[in-house]
């Protein structure tokens, strides 16, 4: 019978693991959001800049919202590309884990090997948070044009919805990146499929381990983010350990 760990002895491994690794963990989450902040920052520069020119050219709210809309798209596909960092941090974490070589050029290494199959799995993992919030975003919009509190309404009730539905898809596909590099023969689609399998009765048990994390996410919010530099290692090395846990749980009689 398999014997899987509790959240708190995972959590526990993880600290353990991070134990005089702690400033290499914090390094490469900085860099990542570092570049992430750059790029979309470029972008709404420019959305803004195009959006208003447009707008005091012709006069036109449809130019404006027509030329967001292009922005939007373009900030997606930046996110996707953005998104394949993760399969970089993923390794650090995963190397460290296994007592491996973890180094800082980690961060590239979905750049580097195996693109297409991590920009494919990136973009299952992006599409499915930004079609949990787009409909409500929509709705907000509309509030912030008329001030109409029912639109707020709107907005919570179709968040509601779609956290019930993309929430089961997410973890599903969460440890995607973990499975992609222990099963380097398998494609993108491949990589998607067998974590979706894998995770099946075990949705539940990550959905718990990622509630546990709240208390700790409030508390980097009221620290106006900075905790989020060591929260961020914390919660990846856990997720790390689940994964272990997950392809090699103790057998009990």
């Amino acid at each position: 019978m398999k014997q899987y760990k509790k959240n708190y002895e995972l959590k526990n491994a993880a600290k353990d693991i991070l134990d005089g690794k702690y400033g290499g963990a914090v390094l490469i989450f900085f860099l990542s959001a570092l570049i992430s902040g750059i790029v979309r920052l470029f972008i709404s520069t420019n959305l803004n800049i195009t959006a208003n020119t447009a707008y005091f050219s012709t006069g036109s709210q449809n130019t404006s919202t027509a030329i967001s809309f292009v922005f939007d798209i373009i900030m997606l596909a930046a996110n996707i590309v953005l998104a394949v960092m993760n399969a970089g941090i993923t390794l650090y974490f995963l190397n460290a884990a296994c007592g491996q070589r973890c180094t800082m050029k980690d961060l590239f290494y979905g750049f580097r090997t195996e693109s297409s199959k991590t920009l494919t799995i990136a973009s299952a993992l992006v599409l499915c948070q930004t079609f949990s919030q787009w409909p409500a975003q929509y709705f907000l919009q509309n509030y912030f044009v008329d001030t109409d509190v029912k639109w707020i309404y709107y907005a919570a009730a179709i968040q509601f919805i779609c956290w019930l539905i993309f929430i089961p898809i997410s973890l599903g596909i969460k440890l995607s990146f973990f499975l992609m590099l222990d099963f380097p023969q398998y494609s993108g689609q491949e990589v998607l499929s067998h974590c979706w399998h894998v995770m099946k009765g075990q949705r539940t048990r990550l959905f718990k381990l990622e509630l546990s994390f709240l208390p700790l996410i409030i508390l980097c919010i009221l620290s106006f983010g900075i905790g989020f530099l060591w929260l961020n290692p914390y919660m990846q090395m856990t997720y790390t350990c689940f994964f272990l846990d997950l392809m090699n749980p103790k057998e009990t009689a």
